[in-house]
């Protein structure tokens, strides 16, 4: 009897064993496998996160929404693939679903889907041989309004080449071109400034990628710095875009390789015909001495000289204001540099000193519309005095480094101010280095159309 008895309990304990084996293997691999599914969730996630802003990005080739969509969808599946590799912890994808629609407000609404299969191991045990796991993004891009202004002054000289490759290659050709796509307008200044490709104002939006790049090629390097007028153009151009159709991002990106040296005005002669004369006075040939020509160029024009006069006295003024030539009124006036004379006297000094003024307050104005300003420059002259245009007075030891600063409102500006959109400025010291000025520039617009 005792026998039987010690016999039935352990057939008993075995049965329960056996039991326990099976639930506890069961609970080992629903750690082991919920871990690789845990796993395999943040793998896919951070797929398809890299894949809708790669999907976004996409969106700038095309010439029209379908053509987008597809160049979307292709960017996508390249990323995805290269961010979730085939039998990663054993699973694989089995979809990846890419959709853009472009809203009427002007946004692109990216989404970003994909599923994959992961076997399971222990599991099994419990009649469960695989597990599917799924992750959703969704990347938001906006389009954006920019003019592009570009120096093209005498002192870029043999760099122009590459100039011109960069802007082209690592600025114009990130953004969505065509009907529906971003806006982008283009203006050159050298001694005078020219709007070389208007930009988009009706409400098909886009631009002619063809027409932007081919105006950049035929930039020639010659004249002086007329920043204020080329600042001045961008502004207005960027504002005749209706309210109602304007995007929610708009943006002015200023290149320069120096200071200016040039003031838009129209200026007073103490005699002669034609009187007033209207141009950009060039600060290294003004100044007061007795025989000095100044010479005055066309504001509507590149390079282009009206003429050299000896009689321009006086600056243009109403108190120490000195006025644009049309188009924006200089209002909230920064007056930052304190010009000589009452009437204020030609000199060299109060020309180069207006020249800085007068652009640095477009930009405010600018931002006081909440327009972003960024900037770049190329080589060392930003990095120096320029006295020879200044005529040895204050502004010698303020670099253009320190004024393309002030232009973006970036926050080691010596004038930031943090209640209007802060910029970006970019150096490039080489050529070399100027596709990085450019791309840098390029993804932070991209960054804020997010």
């Amino acid at each position: 009897m005792k026998s039987f008895y010690l016999k039935y309990c352990k057939g008993q304990i075995a049965i329960i064993v056996a039991i326990s084996l099976i639930v506890l293997i069961g609970m080992v691999g629903l750690a082991i496998d919920s871990g690789r599914g845990y796993g395999v969730k943040a793998k896919l996630s951070a797929a398809v996160d890299a894949a809708a802003i790669a999907a976004a990005r996409g969106l700038t080739v095309g010439d029209d929404d379908a053509e987008r969509l597809a160049n979307a969808q292709a960017s996508a599946q390249k990323f995805f693939n290269g961010n979730f590799p085939n039998s990663y912890l054993g699973a694989t994808p089995t979809s990846l679903n890419t959709t853009a629609v472009h809203k009427e407000d002007g946004y692109w609404q990216v989404n970003v889907s994909a599923t994959a299969n992961m076997p399971t191991t222990f599991m099994r045990v419990l009649g469960q041989n695989e597990v599917n796991v799924s992750a959703a993004g969704e990347a938001i891009r906006r389009d954006v309004d920019i003019m592009l202004v570009m120096d093209t002054s005498g002192s870029i000289g043999s760099a122009m080449t590459g100039l011109k490759n960069c802007a082209k290659n690592s600025f114009v050709s990130k953004f969505i071109s065509g009907p529906g796509g971003d806006r982008l307008g283009l203006v050159s200044f050298a001694s005078g400034a020219v709007l070389d490709v208007p930009i988009n104002k009706d409400a098909t939006r886009g631009f002619n990628k063809t027409q932007m790049n081919n105006a950049i090629d035929a930039f020639t390097s010659s004249g002086w710095t007329a920043s204020a007028e080329g600042m001045r153009r961008a502004l207005n151009e960027i504002n005749l875009i209706p309210a109602s159709t304007r995007s929610s991002l708009r943006a002015i990106v200023f290149f320069s390789d120096g200071a200016p040296n040039a003031a838009p005005a129209t200026f007073t002669r103490t005699s002669g015909s034609p009187n007033p004369v209207t141009g950009d006075l060039e600060s290294g040939t003004s100044g007061s001495a007795t025989g000095r020509a100044n010479e005055l160029y066309r504001e509507d024009r590149r390079d282009t000289l009206r003429g050299t006069y000896t009689n321009i006295a006086t600056l243009p003024n109403t108190g120490l204001v000195i006025t644009g030539v049309g188009g924006v009124p200089l209002a909230s006036y920064n007056n930052v540099r304190t010009l000589t004379g009452s009437p204020i006297t030609n000199t060299r000094c109060n020309v180069n000193k207006a020249a800085r003024n007068m652009v640095e307050n477009i930009a405010n104005t600018s931002r006081g519309q909440s327009i972003y300003v960024h900037s770049a420059s190329l080589g060392s002259a930003v990095n120096n005095p320029e006295t020879s245009f200044s005529g040895g007075c204050s502004t010698n030891s303020e670099v253009g480094s320190t004024i393309l600063k002030r232009l973006a409102n970036s926050t080691d500006s010596t004038t930031y101010n943090a209640a209007q959109p802060t910029g970006i400025y970019v150096s490039a010291a080489t050529i070399a280095q100027c596709d990085e000025a450019f791309s840098k520039i390029a993804s932070e617009i991209l960054r804020l159309t997010k």
